[in-house]
């Protein structure tokens, strides 16, 4: 990058001399003797002093981008005018202490994957639900898929789009969500991968016949791909007064503890793993080969499903910040008083009693990813995204290793962050930051494919 970057500056000094029709040979000593130093007839100072700008500029962002990543100043500035109220600034960041993964809630160490698999595991799980994420009730219910829609030979591959409602229900009530699936043309089975669209339903013929960023059905089909997505509110409704809408309503035990009693993301979840239960009963898709992916709150949903369903094999969360990737206790950007507040009807209500004490918290993040083990797990962040904290979200990653030590997996250790779009990727974990804002881009679903390739046809 850096020679690429320097040859650009000789060659730009070249054309501006000659357009002024002096001849100039100029060399520049970054490094690289390229050419011999500086010589030249007369022509003015003051362009010398530009060029020589521009070169000593270009080079030494060639140097930064193959640096670490950290957050540009003008981003914190921005983002402090923005919400002065929060901290954007890695020096503010309070002294923590992140929960050992390895010892028991009885202070006992966990030293083999026995202890993990039947005592660590299960108590870190029921500490998510009580304290972050809700407990779902365990009421009776049975879901029934009808086919609405129907699309062969979609993108003109041979792939089969479908529409399908889930029915689900209980109690002599019901209630329904459709999400649509494409299963590429294959002699043998595929992966596939389930979306939690927070944002809209793409039905069946705009999948098919309009390009989406946020879901690029063809992209993904057409790396072999199966994919299904819904859209989160139609399962239950994404604001603090949609309850009576929603699928908890259906479900709800009204005799739980209202403290712990699952909320939206938990129910988002819950969905994620009806839509896997139909995709598996397709003889087309690979049961070994599942994953889920979601952005933002999406990001925070795939998380929790791909912690309560072991069946989904891979996890991709994308900017997914406070209650998702991001450490709690790093208090940087978005908060728990914060996102409790304003979204009340995210996370169960014990939560809202950590806000500005989040060092109290049982349990942190990295213990949330440490969850997913042994399976695969691929963490995004944003250049321009402080609201979420990279950091956080990729420091999350990198501390959840000693539950992928125990298991003898490769993962991501390194405690710089790579450089902007440079995905780094070592054994079972996944992570790169782009450029750009909060957002689910095409770039985001490349390098995530890329990864989910290199876990899936290993």
């Amino acid at each position: 990058m850096r020679e690429q970057n320097i040859l650009c500056v000789y060659y730009f000094n070249e054309w501006i001399f000659l357009r002024l029709g002096e001849r100039v040979e100029i060399g520049l000593l970054y490094g690289l003797q390229m050419a011999p130093l500086v010589c030249m007839k007369a022509f003015s100072l003051r362009l010398v002093f530009l060029v020589f700008t521009l070169n000593a500029t270009l080079v030494a962002a060639a140097d930064e981008a193959q640096s670490g990543w950290v957050p540009r100043q003008d981003v914190v500035d921005a983002m402090h005018k923005k919400r002065p109220d929060f901290n954007f600034e890695e020096s503010k960041v309070p002294d923590y202490q992140l929960p050992d993964l390895l010892v028991s809630l009885e202070g006992k160490p966990v030293t083999t994957i026995q202890d993990w698999e039947n005592h660590q595991r299960p108590a870190l799980l029921k500490l998510f639900q009580e304290h972050v994420y809700g407990v779902r009730p365990d009421t009776r219910y049975t879901v029934e898929y009808e086919e609405v829609g129907r699309r062969n030979n979609a993108f003109g591959i041979g792939a089969t789009a479908r529409q399908i409602r889930a029915t689900i229900q209980s109690n002599g009530k019901s209630h329904s969500f459709d999400f649509v699936i494409v299963i590429p043309k294959s002699h043998q089975p595929v992966p596939v991968i389930v979306h939690i669209n927070n944002r809209y339903f793409i039905p069946l013929d705009k999948a098919i016949d309009e390009f989406d960023p946020f879901w690029p059905v063809e992209k993904i089909v057409r790396r072999g791909y199966a994919t299904a997505a819904f859209h989160t509110s139609d399962v239950d409704p994404d604001k603090p007064d949609g309850y009576s809408e929603g699928i908890r309503a259906l479900l709800d035990d009204p005799n739980s503890d209202e403290e712990t009693r699952w909320r939206c993301l938990s129910s988002w979840a819950w969905a994620a793993s009806r839509v896997l239960d139909f995709a598996l009963e397709e003889p087309e898709i690979d049961a070994k080969r599942t994953a889920v992916a979601g952005n933002s709150r999406a990001g925070k949903t795939a998380l929790w499903a791909g912690a309560e369903d072991e069946r989904f094999t891979l996890t991709y969360s994308n900017e997914s910040g406070c209650g998702g990737a991001a450490l709690s206790r790093r208090a940087f950007g978005e908060t728990v008083a914060r996102i409790t507040q304003v979204f009340p009807h995210w996370f169960c209500e014990r939560l809202t009693s950590y806000g500005g004490r989040e060092q109290a918290l049982p349990v942190d993040q990295h213990q949330l990813i440490s969850l997913l083990a042994p399976r695969a797990v691929y963490v995004a962040s944003a250049d321009e995204d402080l609201w979420a904290d990279p950091k956080g979200e990729y420091t999350s990653l990198i501390k959840a290793a000693p539950v992928f030590d125990l298991f003898g997996l490769e993962h991501i250790k390194d405690p710089e962050m790579p450089p902007l779009n440079t995905p780094r990727r070592v054994g079972s974990t996944g992570y790169h930051i782009r450029t750009g804002t909060h957002s689910l881009i095409e770039q985001d679903w490349g390098y995530f494919l890329d990864f989910a390739e290199f876990i899936f046809e290993r």
